[in-house]
């Protein structure tokens, strides 16, 4: 029996990477998914990338609160419900210190950290009881790896809301806990403002620091995102659980 029938997920930051993979195997299990684009342009062309991989596409700029809050709202009247929410949408900029500017900084946690905040706060009127919500962190808010400085922090932000806002809605029967990705094969590395040549030296670099000596794939984090949504993971709660390959702790 597929683990996801019946229920509604909603994963921002779905149109690829971490996101994709994990809105393809939710809806091979049955689950009803949705996902958010930045804009109407961007929706019409996710759609026609995606065909019938997601449900449904609303338009919604996670780093602005007043659209989370129309997104949700439009979920919440065409489905009824939220019983999956993977707030996963994220930015990453590797910079030394003295190039970190203000522009980048907020865009980094206004997208990593408020996003996630907000889009709890505007889904709840949704969630249902036993509902599952997952956040994405990253291995990096646990090391001190040079220039991940603004990501990190916001990563240890996300971290940090994983548990108080465990705290503050296991009374509703909600339970909330965050995946930690090691370096994984995502489209975000090419986002990061490197040119080819520094992006190989960095892949190198992190290559090396990983016990299983390779990049992870989305899948194998999706696989973790499956079992944390769905009712075999009942018992778990407040936690961070690492796919990293035994980046951050061997």
């Amino acid at each position: 029996m597929s683990k996801l029938a019946g229920k509604v997920a909603v994963i921002t930051g779905g149109n690829s990477g971490i996101g994709l993979a994990t809105a393809r195997l939710f809806k091979e299990e049955g689950a009803t998914v949705v996902i958010n684009a930045r804009n109407e342009d961007r929706r019409q062309q996710v759609g026609a990338e995606l065909g019938a991989v997601v449900d449904d596409i609303i338009p919604a700029d996670v780093s602005r609160v007043e659209e989370l809050e129309r997104f949700f709202r439009t979920v919440g009247e065409r489905y009824g419900k939220i019983d999956i929410l993977f707030l996963n949408a994220g930015v990453a900029y590797f910079m030394p210190l003295e190039s970190i500017d203000e522009e980048t900084f907020d865009k980094q946690f206004n997208i990593n950290v408020k996003g996630v905040f907000f889009g709890v706060q505007k889904a709840l009127p949704y969630l249902r009881e036993g509902a599952s919500v997952l956040f994405t962190t990253s291995v990096v808010n646990q090391m001190g790896m040079a220039t991940s400085n603004v990501y990190a922090a916001t990563k240890a932000a996300v971290r940090s809301l994983a548990r108080s806002l465990s705290a503050e809605l296991i009374g509703q029967g909600i339970r909330v806990n965050a995946i930690s990705p090691g370096p994984i094969e995502t489209p975000i590395f090419g986002k990061m403002g490197m040119n080819d040549e520094q992006l190989q030296q960095m892949a190198q670099g992190i290559v090396s620091q990983v016990p299983l000596a390779r990049f992870g794939k989305p899948e194998e984090v999706a696989k973790l995102a499956l079992f944390i949504a769905s009712d075999d993971s009942s018992f778990i709660v407040g936690t961070e659980i690492e796919v990293d390959g035994g980046m951050a702790s061997l």
